[in-house]
């Protein structure tokens, strides 16, 4: 049963979280890496005498597998998984997989060896099994403090992306091979039989825990069909997928089913349940929804993350192990482990950029992806999963397994935090990683002239307003201006050397982006179904990805179909079970060719409303024009269409056009609720009522 105090210091430690994520941004230190620090002091804190009484109640709540690996481990896996773009994961999945999977199995292999041979020599050998199951236990990465640090130094989205996947992927293949070890080590090891059946298990984990995701996905899915009307219950469905996930995997694991024993990697499945509902799943949502969404699953990562790493500094002070009689092994293991690391690094890195599977992968990348390996919350997680009474054959010690393993990891897990981790942004600077390309420059630009423009024009309002005196307006004005002058003196010089499709690509990123806001929107009015949806949407994926990699003139417009999104590739082979693929129907084929009408006019529209909003235009003038023909040529092309369908078919589709009004009438309403609420006009009942009252 859970005790009061267990409860109050559950929630004075979020506080202190809280705290401890303040200050870390002031001082520019991970957050992970002051939590633990916090944790470590802790505890011997609230045993001076005079403090116990008073703070001792903070060390009650204490980290136990059933609460790390139940409630907090499928949060963190929902979040890093959800928010995963499956078509970046594709471009890069060579060097994911090979990652996450062989240089996990390479790395834990050369720590146990390495352990095995070498730990002898300081009067600490160790049996094999016990070595491996640490080096299962150890190869796996965590990135919170790693990604942090790479969004604030801007590292490239694509090591960004390889570093991601690789830490989310290999959560399961380290558990999954960590299970099999540990039921070797419990089980006995009777040559060939316990290998290949090893293998199997492995196998199997690794197979029905894919194909238990995907079907919990669309369970979950097809669910949010019929809730997407109730956003709370939506929101609640997504939330809760991760858990019921995991621990129905657990449920099977732990009895029979018919009869048959499945083993089920939970981890897996709760990751590929994920990837289908983020990738697949997610445009069910309205954006008002979806933006909720994403700051409740943050929200709910950043306790389970601080409570991890914050109990986890209370675990290490607390333990009972004595660090003294291990200090030379663990030093020695943390060495060899940081090796192991970067040898399953170049292992995969080298032969991948020699038989040039996918884009090369610069050596100073991989060198950050050899150092920037921490290991954290999931390394804990396992490690305590290991029962306290394990016992193999040839281990005399006075010290348990599982003490032995604990103590390591503890050594590990400081070592990447407080040297790897705070050497890690000086490192993107001295590697130059940091370095932004041409394309960011050039769009942070743009937008960047648009927003002091508007900050310009703000500053001049006030000043005829009375709000501003004239001695401080020329004063702000100057600086205002000034900024204004070396952003188009930037511009000039980027356009000098790389002439005008570089800004004509940033313009037509932002407007794939512009057409992607409005088509989700026709979406969540129901101005649009599905098939419509997702054929328009696979379309923008596939232009966004040339526009991005400056290939914008490859583009075909008619071309739909999105080889690199697994997740729509399965539901559009399991509906062609059903029915007929494609966008086929005169009512379809209405809806296809109005929304791509109204997108393309949308991007016309914001682009005219931003260039002329000002004295001074905010786009490059050759590039804008560009975009705006293109863009008003989509719109023609596009309005033909829709014409020649609607003279064909004017009596079919007579009745369906008026009940497309209606449902775009209601989208200006819609507006107007969102208006009245911004402005704090209306509280809920009161847009109820008007909704009952006055919907058309």
């Amino acid at each position: 049963m859970i005790s009061i105090d267990a409860v109050l210091s559950f929630f004075l430690l979020l506080v202190v979280s809280s705290g401890v994520f303040f200050v870390s941004k002031r001082i520019k230190i991970p957050y992970t890496v002051l939590l633990v620090l916090f944790g470590l002091i802790l505890v011997p804190l609230v045993q001076i005498p005079v403090l116990n009484p008073i703070l001792g109640f903070l060390t009650e709540l204490t980290l136990t597998p059933e609460l790390l690996f139940f409630l907090f481990l499928p949060i963190l896996i929902f979040e890093s998984a959800f928010n995963m773009n499956m078509r970046k994961m594709i471009e890069n999945a060579w060097s994911i997989s090979l990652l996450s999977i062989i240089g996990l199995i390479i790395s834990a292999t050369a720590i146990a060896i390495s352990l095995f041979l070498i730990l002898p020599l300081v009067g600490l050998p160790i049996p094999f099994i016990v070595a491996l199951l640490f080096g299962a236990i150890i190869s796996s990465t965590d990135p919170v403090a790693v990604l942090a640090l790479f969004k604030e130094f801007g590292a490239p989205k694509r090591l960004t992306m390889i570093f991601e996947g690789e830490s989310l992927f290999n959560d399961g293949t380290a558990v999954t091979l960590f299970l099999v070890i540990l039921s070797i080590a419990e089980n006995g090891f009777n040559g060939a039989s316990t290998v290949f059946g090893g293998i199997g298990m492995f196998l199997m984990m690794v197979a029905l825990g894919i194909t238990f995701g995907i079907v919990m996905a669309t369970l979950f899915s097809q669910g949010l069909k019929y809730t997407k009307s109730n956003e709370f219950i939506s929101i609640t469905l997504l939330i809760v997928s991760a858990h019921l996930t995991f621990i129905l995997c657990e449920l099977i694991n732990a009895n029979q089913i018919f009869g048959i024993q499945l083993h089920i990697s939970s981890i897996i499945a709760t990751t590929v349940s994920s990837l289908f509902l983020g990738n697949y799943a997610r445009h069910t949502l309205s954006p008002k929804s979806d933006e909720y969404l994403n700051k409740s699953i943050e929200h709910l990562a950043f306790i389970a993350n601080s409570l991890v790493f914050i109990l986890a500094g209370i675990l290490f002070a607390s333990t009972k192990i004595d660090f003294a009689t291990l200090l030379i092994p663990t030093i020695i293991t943390i060495l060899i482990v940081a090796s192991a690391r970067v040898l399953s690094v170049y292992a995969v890195v080298k032969p991948l950029n020699a038989l040039k599977l996918e884009a090369n992968i610069p050596k100073s990348w991989t060198i950050l992806l050899s150092w920037g390996s921490l290991r954290g919350a999931l390394a804990m997680i396992v490690v305590l999963l290991v029962p306290d009474d394990l016992r193999v054959a040839g281990w005399d010690y006075a010290f348990s397994i599982k003490e032995l393993l604990l103590a390591l990891v503890i050594g590990c897990i400081l070592a990447t935090l407080f040297i790897k981790a705070l050497t890690i942004g000086p490192l993107i600077k001295k590697l130059k990683i940091d370095k932004p390309t041409p394309f960011n420059k050039a769009y942070r630009i743009d937008f960047g002239l648009y927003y002091l423009l508007t900050e310009s024009d703000r500053l001049l309002e006030q000043k005829k307003r009375g709000f501003i005196g004239a001695e401080n307006y020329k004063l702000i004005s100057k600086v205002v201006n000034d900024k204004i002058n070396e952003t188009i003196a930037s511009r000039d010089k980027l356009y000098s050397k790389y002439g005008e499709k570089l800004f004509e690509q940033t313009l037509r990123y932002a407007a794939v982006n512009v057409e992607s806001h409005y088509l989700k929107e026709l979406y969540s009015n129901d101005e649009i179904n599905e098939a419509v949806y997702r054929k328009i949407n696979g379309k923008l994926n596939l232009q966004k990805e040339k526009i991005e990699h400056g290939k914008y003139e490859e583009i075909n417009p008619s071309l739909y179909i999105d080889h690199k999104d697994i997740f729509d590739r399965l539901v559009l082979f399991f509906q062609s079970l059903l029915v007929k693929n494609g966008v086929n129907t005169t009512e379809e084929k209405y809806q296809h060719y109005r929304a791509q009408s109204i997108i393309s006019r949308k991007v016309v529209k914001t682009f005219l409303k931003m260039q002329e909003q000002y004295k001074r235009p905010v786009f490059n003038e050759s590039a804008y024009k560009n975009v705006i023909d293109l863009y008003s040529k989509y719109h023609q092309t596009n309005e033909d269409r829709i014409e020649v369908i609607f003279k064909s078919n004017k009596k079919d589709l007579n009745d369906f056009i008026n009940k497309l009004s209606i449902k775009s009438l209601r989208s200006s309403g819609n507006k107007a609720v969102n208006f009245m609420i911004e402005k704090d006009m209306a509280d809920e009942s009161i847009i109820r009522d008007i909704e009952r009252m006055y919907l058309v």
